[in-house]
């Protein structure tokens, strides 16, 4: 019986797994069989057009040493979808005081979903408040319609007062919103939200 693959063996060369991660930059899935062990699986699968999705199950096979995906078997759930490909920018809505560069040279602020699932940043926002040293400050939205994503951070540039050593940090947080958090005290007169990104949730 397919179900109970991982208990009777076949030869312990073929699982039946559930997958519950993937990393698309390694082309591994993350995968639990029916014992509750985990396992990683490669995802390259050729001569089909079925993309492998978390929550779906397979059997795996690993005669040539690493186990990979080998048939599919059935779907559940509702995994959130990575698009196909990299979206075009979407525009961000700066909130909080917080604006909107108008220099010709400064990107506006949007965001775009990738092929390979990370949600990315660009733009310069200025003239907004900063939080105070330890609290987090939220000054922008990311589109209607974005998937959730898993927390990002990231140092942003930025312009700071003279004698000012402080860094801003940049996150994505949930609620698909940006935050800011400042490790000196002091107003930034600009923000570039450029660097940050974040990987889209699947779970």
């Amino acid at each position: 019986m397919v179900g109970s693959a991982a208990t009777y063996g076949i030869g312990w060369t073929v699982k039946q797994v559930t997958i519950r991660e993937i990393d698309p930059t390694r082309t591994v899935a993350r995968c639990v069989d029916t014992e509750g062990q985990m396992l990683d699986v490669s995802t390259a699968i050729h001569r089909t057009g079925i993309r492998p999705q978390v929550g779906q199950v397979w059997l795996v096979d690993r005669t040539f040493a690493s186990w990979t995906l080998c048939a599919f078997i059935s779907g559940f759930g509702k995994p959130t979808p990575i698009p196909a490909r990299t979206t075009a920018w979407e525009p961000v809505q700066p909130v909080n005081g917080w604006v909107a560069s108008t220099s010709e040279t400064d990107a506006k602020p949007a965001a775009r979903m990738t092929a390979d699932g990370w949600i990315e940043l660009s733009g310069v926002i200025y003239s907004g408040p900063a939080p105070a040293v330890g609290q987090t400050l939220i000054v922008a939205k990311l589109p209607a319609g974005f998937p959730a994503s898993y927390r990002g951070n990231v140092v942003l540039g930025s312009q700071i007062p003279a004698g000012v050593t402080g860094l801003v940090r940049g996150s994505i947080v949930p609620g698909n919103e940006v935050s800011i958090a400042v490790s000196q005290a002091h107003t930034p007169t600009w923000i570039d939200l450029t660097a940050l990104r974040a990987r889209i949730r699947v779970d």
